[in-house]
């Protein structure tokens, strides 16, 4: 005897779900819209099962009627492996990816399958009725074929991309699969019981409460979706190596409106302002991405439309936003990144959101594709930056310098250098600056400084004539309150004293007012660290700070050395700026030197020290240590 009750659980379980559906305020993406249609197809097929069943032995007029209700059956139950494969693709993402001619493979078989279903009253080809009973056709077993062959691509898929598949999702689409292929196995050896539907239902309410479950996928205030389901959306767009845009909205003083009107009555504006965008590309590529920052994903077919989107914010944004009669004034950015060229990773595409460094004069402004460029490299200098200070790839180089009454190789300058597996060689000028805008130099200097003090206790320096070594401070690493307690700690470690390391700081640094870095100078003169006033005659050249700071060494820089060659006025400032700083009992050591004419005319003015190319570019400490042996001591 055939039990009907599972049909009708299941058909009780799929109105609850489809009820529980349209009471959520927020399903509008094509995810959604995917699942609704499976509900419905659940729905339908239970439908048909139950009417079959009771109509089964019917009135000999109305024969036809269990036929429509099991073609409705079958159609509908055999619709849910394709639907819920699309969910899957639609879910990850690749749905975007792939082309129109796939589509058409990919529907093929079910289309196939429906047909003969749709026709089987005809042909009996699926199904057919003999004095009420029904019957199995030649070819059921296309049906199942067709069906195992859409599971078989779901599992490719959850195995293809397991790595942006969050774990509860997955673990819900393999409890999907085996459940319904469990379920038609108990049901052909067990064909009394009709669970295939029950099952079916049960798991996609299961879908419905968690998958589903919209309500932290939205931003509450907006309406449209949030940042988390920006940057999730992105991640497997990425690693699904899709290719879209993004037009970025940056309302830059937000916050300042924010203070002057309440918190309540900007809320309002920024919800106005998602719908105006709404309306622009759809509820469905819109993303409020916090702090004013809203995100269009365009995909494909709405790629074509993003010049007019950009071209409509330009012209919304040029006049003012009128709100409950207050008119406000937006100082906006407009930018276009194009993945994966401008923004190949979510740390990229996160930097380009959040960051400050567009620098325009216009109220409104188009972001230019030059200014992305200049992003996304620094960005991935930043991020080699932490990966060199993570995995302790950075590397020192010594560049010496020459006593000139010596004649002699007796200190070297300590200089960082980045090589990138990726970015290759990284100029000092160019990641310097940006460690010292996220605060990474301070883990960069101490790894300077603690390496020049290994090479000089490890490799016994002194004996090859090595008398100190000059490491640089910068401004941002001074003002870190511990880091005399830190220098101390480091010489201890190594059995040296401050003598060893003579403290280079630039002419921006020394004019530092600051009490935390007064602070640390003191201490650090207090432990009897040495100075060197770096790159005198760039910048201030103030001749007042030179003792205020008690500097034992000042480097005049390279550009006044190769102007002194070009003209004389530069020669007299030159020589006179030396003769200045001798006359104060100063030390003098002048970079650049790259010829030997050079060599001959500083000495000539009272230079102490040489540094340049003449003698030896920057290089690794093997490199340094065997210079310095063959210099100072020739064979």
């Amino acid at each position: 005897m055939t039990i009907i009750h599972y049909d009708i659980a299941a058909v009780v379980i799929t109105v609850l779900s489809i009820f529980v559906y349209f009471r959520k305020k927020e399903a509008s993406k094509l995810q959604n819209k995917i699942f609704l249609a499976t509900l419905f197809s659940c729905l339908l097929a239970g439908i048909g099962a139950i009417g079959g069943f009771y109509t089964a032995n019917g009135r000999p007029g109305l024969s036809f009627v269990p036929v429509v209700f099991t073609s409705l059956y079958m159609f509908a139950h055999n619709l849910t492996p394709l639907l819920f494969t699309a969910y899957i693709m639609v879910l990850i993402g690749i749905n975007k990816k792939h082309e129109k001619k796939f589509f058409f493979i990919f529907f093929a078989p079910a289309i196939l399958s429906l047909l003969l279903i749709l026709t089987s009253p005809f042909s009996k080809l699926i199904f057919y009725y003999t004095s009420s009973v029904y019957n199995r056709g030649p070819l059921m077993p296309v049906l199942y074929s067709v069906a195992v062959l859409y599971f078989l691509l779901d599992f490719y898929y959850i195995i293809r991309y397991h790595s942006i598949i969050p774990n509860s999702t997955e673990a819900v689409f393999v409890t999907f699969i085996f459940s319904a292929l469990i379920s038609v196995v108990v049901q052909m050896l067990f064909p009394s019981m009709l669970i295939e539907l029950f099952v079916q239902s049960v798991v996609l309410l299961f879908i419905l409460l968690t998958i589903e479950n919209n309500g932290e996928i939205y931003n509450g205030t907006t309406h449209v979706y949030n940042r988390r389901t920006f940057l999730l959306e992105n991640l497997k767009s990425i690693e699904g190596n899709l290719t879209y845009q993004i037009i970025l909205l940056k309302i830059l003083n937000i916050r300042y409106f924010t203070k002057m009107f309440g918190f309540r009555f900007i809320q309002e504006v920024l919800q106005d302002i998602a719908s105006y965008l709404c309306t622009l590309a759809g509820k469905d590529v819109v993303y409020d991405c916090e702090n004013g920052n809203f995100a269009l994903i365009l995909y494909r077919d709405m790629q074509v439309k993003s010049g007019d989107i950009v071209d409509s914010l330009y012209r919304k944004f040029s006049h003012e936003w009128i709100s409950h009669d207050i008119s406000l004034t937006f100082e906006v950015q407009i930018c276009r990144i194009m993945v994966p060229r401008d923004a190949n990773s979510l740390e990229n595409l996160i930097n380009l959101i959040d960051t400050n460094d567009f620098k325009t004069e216009n109220r409104i402004s188009i972001i230019q594709e030059e200014q992305l460029r200049y992003m996304q490299r620094k960005a991935a200098i930043e991020t080699a930056i932490e990966k060199a200070l993570r995995e302790n790839t950075l590397k020192v180089y010594f560049q010496p310098i020459y006593d000139c009454e010596k004649n002699k190789i007796i200190s070297a300058e300590a200089l960082v250098r980045l090589i990138d597996e990726d970015l290759g060689f990284v100029s000092p000028d160019e990641f310097i600056p940006i460690a010292e805008k996220n605060g990474t130099i301070t883990a960069i200097g101490q790894f300077v400084f603690e390496e020049a003090c290994h090479i000089f206790s490890r490799e016994k320096l002194k004996e090859i004539g090595i008398e100190f070594i000059d490491v640089n401070l910068s401004t941002v690493q001074c003002m870190h309150k511990n880091l005399a307690e830190i220098f101390k700690n480091t010489l201890e470690h190594y059995g040296l004293t401050s003598k060893t390391i003579n403290l280079e700081i630039t002419e921006s640094a020394a004019i530092n007012s600051q009490e935390t870095f007064q602070q640390t100078m003191k201490d650090l003169r207090g432990m009897n660290f040495s100075f060197s006033l770096d790159d005198y005659g760039t910048g201030y050249s103030n001749a007042t700070y030179i003792f205020n700071m008690d500097f034992s060494v000042i480097k005049i820089d390279k550009s006044i050395l190769w102007e002194a060659e070009k003209r004389e006025s530069a020669r007299i400032i030159l020589r006179n700026t030396i003769r200045m700083i001798k006359e104060m009992n100063l030390k003098i050591v002048v970079e650049g030197i790259e010829t030997k004419e050079q060599k001959e005319l500083v000495v000539s003015l009272g230079c102490d020290y040489c540094q340049g190319y003449y003698f030896c570019k920057p290089v690794p400490k093997e490199q340094f240590i065997e210079f310095t042996k063959k210099f100072n001591f020739p064979s």
